[in-house]
């Protein structure tokens, strides 16, 4: 076969129109996200068990989708490696031990057990897994194995097809998701779509989420997206067209002028639901993140086009502002205590009181909401599902048995993600990537104090962002 077959051969397997295995996982991805962010957040079973179904399905079509690609050329063995580790210690809070054993390890587990399992209570010496409520974990983990295979597995079929298309995709849906905040608003009468009532009382709703600095959490993620592909199309723009104003003029009727003013449309409309929400945690990590996105340091961008992409940005955040109001803002902000850091302090202390009385293997993946039962001190009045600090309760559910092996699997991505950037060549590419890792930075800010990674919608659209972040470019790997 000559040369030029082999390269035609090659273009032909990385053409992200082929159908077949590719074109299935696609799909299913976008409705995976779709699923997950109209569906309350999938945070009810019957959301978020075909969610990890949904997720399983693409992460198994990813790996066994055929091309001209080889597993050790994406680079994604150390990453597997990581994730694989991460839910096998998740996996062993599961595995029955002796009775000493457990004593040894978490010597308060048999007290809290026994009062939740009459089993133990008639025969303290049997065996007994680490975890204080086996269902639970169970049910977690496999929603997290399952993530975690859709890492690796999209991380594939992004290096396939490209992850344009489904950067795209996020926006659309992100557009519409935010729409349905925004009417639902001066709207709502208590019930989400007009129908459901959420069934935890106290909750602040806003678009189908049941807590709105949920919705928050969503957006955070989806909006350096779209300003990403905003910023690729602005380091395009005018390309070829001759400074003159007759033919900058004219290329405002161009399709590509036509799709910019759409981004810049959607990226409007997505600030604004996220604002509106009035999330403080929301609207800080998501102004920083919309300027990390703009701030760039490719050396083959004209600083006039910076200045362009910088501009555009400013005025979409100065426009949203103004639309709400800055003294609407600000009085939010200052409304709440910021060295109680709006009354989670004393939350932060019970869960850094299990983390301290379960340190090895912490109480179990998933269970933070039955520890509190034993152990919440603060606002007795209020039980508290959550540490409304995902770090903190990771430490209580997983002790340094998940947290280390959580430690090593974020110092790997980063890594990883870092030599992406490293070897990108394609322009549109490292901008979509770049959003995806920012959309990923300003999450973890707002974990600091939120827990919108443990809504399953959430965390899907997290995943999908870890795979854009450490896919491989096709044009680079063919």
């Amino acid at each position: 076969m000559s040369a030029t077959a082999v390269l035609i051969h090659r273009r032909h397997a990385w053409s992200p129109r082929r159908g077949g295995l590719t074109g299935l996982a696609r799909a299913l991805l976008v409705v995976g996200i779709a699923w997950g962010a109209f569906a309350f957040g999938a945070v009810y079973p019957w959301a978020y068990w075909p969610l990890s179904i949904a997720a399983a399905g693409v992460a198994l079509a990813g790996l066994a989708a055929p091309a001209a690609i080889r597993w050790p050329a994406l680079n994604l063995t150390t990453v597997t490696l990581a994730l694989a580790i991460f839910v096998a210690a998740a996996a062993a809070q599961l595995v029955p031990l002796p009775a000493a054993t457990i004593n040894a390890i978490s010597p308060e587990e048999s007290s809290v057990v026994a009062q939740l399992d009459l089993r133990v209570q008639l025969d303290p010496a049997s065996a007994r897994p680490l975890t204080i409520d086996p269902a639970r974990t169970r049910r977690g983990l496999l929603v997290v194995a399952s993530l975690a295979a859709l890492i690796v597995g999209a991380a594939r079929l992004f290096s396939i097809v490209g992850a344009a298309g489904t950067a795209w995709a996020i926006v659309v849906l992100g557009v519409l998701l935010a729409l349905t905040g925004i009417v639902q608003r001066p709207l709502f009468t208590g019930k989400i779509y007009g129908f459901w009532t959420p069934l935890q009382g106290g909750a602040a709703p806003f678009g189908p989420f049941v807590n709105k600095n949920h919705f928050a959490g969503w957006m955070l993620m989806a909006i350096p997206v779209a300003i990403g592909l905003l910023c690729n199309d602005v380091s395009r723009g005018l390309r070829g067209v001759r400074p003159a104003w007759r033919e900058r003029v004219l290329w405002l009727s161009s399709p590509q002028a036509s799709r910019l003013l759409l981004l810049m449309g959607a990226a409007a409309v997505m600030t604004l639901s996220l604002f509106l929400t009035m999330s403080r945690s929301g609207i800080a990590a998501g102004a920083l993140a919309i300027a990390c996105v703009v701030f760039d340091s490719r050396r083959d961008v004209a600083r006039a086009k910076k200045i362009v992409a910088l501009a555009i940005v400013s005025a979409l955040l100065v426009l949203v502002i103004w639309w709400i109001g800055l003294g609407t803002i600000g009085s939010r902000f200052s409304s709440g205590n910021p060295r109680d850091v709006g009354g989670r302090t004393l939350v932060w202390k019970d869960a850094i009181d299990v983390a301290r009385n379960y340190p090895i293997a912490g109480t179990g993946l998933n269970t933070y909401d039955v520890a509190m039962i034993f152990y919440q001190r603060f606002n007795r009045p209020v039980r508290y599902f959550q540490a409304h600090n995902d770090y903190l309760q990771l430490a209580a559910e997983g002790g340094l048995l998940l947290t280390v092996p959580s430690a090593i699997a974020i110092v790997v991505f980063v890594r990883a993600v870092r030599r992406r950037f490293a070897q990108e060549r394609s322009a549109s590419a490292y901008w979509i990537r770049r959003g995806a890792v920012v959309g990923l930075i300003a999450i973890a800010l707002q974990e600091i104090v939120e827990f919108s990674l443990q809504m399953p919608g959430n965390a899907f659209l997290f995943a999908v962002l870890c795979a854009i972040a450490l896919h491989g470019t096709p044009s680079d790997r063919s």
